[in-house]
């Protein structure tokens, strides 16, 4: 055994449930609290609003009208449009990088993909494609009982096991399933300790209750102020 998978099993060793004063929802929501608001998409909802994307290209390509999800169509104005067009010119360009400096043209028959400035469109396309993104959000959330999201913590599962509920982000393993303890406590003792996910798993057994908030319900924001010395 190398030092490296040495040191894995005994990071996963402290990381059994025994060794936690939390239950099992509060450790996992401790576990995935620090992993990133994208990392939550669930990737069937990025398939198919990149194919809404696609879709609106082509339109804007021949001039032509995108039909919007008429449920969602006015639910925002035209500035909020702009800033969720511009998020996802964020995660576009990134991938256009990734492919224009690597040379990663294989998936497109070693054709230049063009680079498109999306806050080129017309409002109007720009709206309809809003309105889909929402409807398709809409439809998974309703597929999936349990899930919610929330603009600053991304899509996660609310989960109460006896009067604790927890805030558990929700990650591509859970294959769109609200976790279990069978399922967490399996994971945890498995020698995959939750910092190879990016998340400070410190948290997840540590008694101090500083990051707690966070994500367990009816816990309150500490005073974190720098408190002075007190005059005698």
């Amino acid at each position: 055994m190398s030092d490296f998978t040495a040191r894995l099993w005994s990071a996963a060793a402290m990381m059994a449930p025994q060794h936690s004063p939390h239950p099992w929802h509060v450790r996992l929501g401790g576990y995935r609290i620090s992993l990133p608001i994208a990392a939550t998409i669930p990737q069937w909802l990025a398939n198919e609003w990149t194919a809404v994307m696609q879709e609106a290209v082509m339109v804007w390509a021949r001039g032509g009208v995108l039909d919007p999800d008429f449920k969602f169509i006015d639910d925002m104005d035209d500035e909020m449009v702009d800033k969720r067009i511009a998020g996802y010119q964020k995660g576009y360009d990134k991938e256009w990088v990734r492919r224009e400096v690597g040379g990663y043209w294989h998936d497109f028959d070693k054709q230049r993909m063009e680079r498109y400035v999306f806050a080129d469109m017309s409002m109007p396309l720009k709206r309809a494609i809003v309105s889909r993104w929402d409807g398709l959000h809409a439809q998974y959330l309703r597929e999936h009982p349990g899930l919610n999201y929330a603009p600053d913590f991304g899509y996660y599962w609310r989960v109460t096991d006896g009067d604790v509920t927890v805030k558990i982000k929700m990650f591509e393993t859970d294959h769109g399933e609200v976790p279990t303890k069978e399922i967490s406590e399996d994971w945890e003792t498995s020698g995959l300790p939750g910092a190879l996910y990016g998340s400070d798993y410190s948290r997840a057994y540590s008694s101090e209750s500083e990051m707690l908030w966070l994500y367990v319900e009816g816990v309150k924001l500490p005073d974190l102020r720098i408190k002075g010395t007190e005059e005698t």
